[in-house]
């Protein structure tokens, strides 16, 4: 991608402040550097913003808010850099949000992959044909671990591949069940005992998640009865009772009670949206 010297030389000086970020793309498979992507997302951010900034600017022209030419133009100025900040950032942003759909899909799988390995060991199979047995049906961790085939496949030593993707992965959990592996191999440890004990403690800190999550889950769920539900509607029959006692005739305009459904309908979506974006998922659960 061809970009201005001046864009690509401010990128170089922005990726020093997130020092994360070619690590997190490396983990992701995005196949560019961080100074790259950083470019786009100063690209794309400005672009975005000239958009919003001018329809904005056509907007308050169209209702006669401003019809000063000069001041749209300082207006419009104005509002790209405010925007082209704050979507620069979004961009960044999302590599994180990124980063923790894959963590939260490795993580879903990760105790029934592990325990297909142990099994697998435990019954006399080599350890990288047991690896090799896991690469399908077990989701992102079945991904995750034809990466680490494949790489061993070419020749590239066992313990030296799964430290290497020890330390980019997003999850802890298949962090610990890698090094373990590693570490197992290395010593020359039964490799079943050591990963039995580390998917046991893994199993024991989803439940112990789950669990939290239903604690947590009982006062969203009050105060989701208290503003999404109860007060709506108390509030709106208080409303037509007080105006029923009101002389010459008074109605409710039917823009409030539409900006009141709007109200609720939007308080609803995000409670449900929160309760949803939480919850934890793991295979043992489903």
């Amino acid at each position: 991608m061809k970009t201005i010297p001046f864009i690509t030389s401010f990128s170089q000086k922005m990726v020093k402040y997130f020092p994360d970020l070619g690590k997190k793309l490396e983990t992701l498979g995005m196949n560019m550097s961080a100074e790259e992507y950083m470019t786009n997302a100063i690209v794309g951010a400005v672009v975005l913003s000239i958009l919003f900034s001018s329809l904005i600017a056509l907007l308050l022209w169209l209702l006669s808010a401003i019809s000063n030419v000069v001041v749209l133009f300082f207006l419009i100025l104005l509002l790209t850099a405010v925007f082209s900040v704050f979507f620069t950032y979004m961009n960044i942003g999302r590599i994180d949000v990124y980063m923790y759909r894959v963590k939260k899909a490795i993580d879903y799988d990760l105790v029934f992959a592990v325990k297909h390995i142990i099994i697998s060991v435990s019954s006399g199979t080599p350890l990288f044909d047991a690896l090799v047995g896991a690469t399908k049906g077990y989701g992102r961790v079945s991904e995750e671990l034809k990466k680490i085939v494949e790489r061993v496949a070419l020749g590239e030593s066992l313990t030296t591949v799964l430290r290497e993707h020890a330390n980019t992965t997003p999850s802890s959990a298949f962090k610990r069940v890698l090094i373990q592996i590693a570490n197992s191999v290395v010593s020359g440890s039964n490799v079943a005992e050591s990963l039995e004990a580390v998917i046991n403690q893994v199993s024991k800190e989803q439940l112990l998640e789950i669990k939290e999550y239903g604690q947590k889950l009982n006062p969203i769920v009050m105060f989701y009865l208290i503003l999404g539900v109860i007060l709506p509607s108390l509030g709106v029959a208080f409303i037509i009772i007080l105006l029923s006692f009101v002389s010459h005739g008074v109605q409710l305009p039917f823009l409030y009670l539409v900006g009141i459904a709007i109200f609720v309908g939007l308080i609803q979506f995000l409670f449900l949206a929160y309760i949803e974006s939480t919850r934890p998922r793991y295979a043992v659960m489903s």
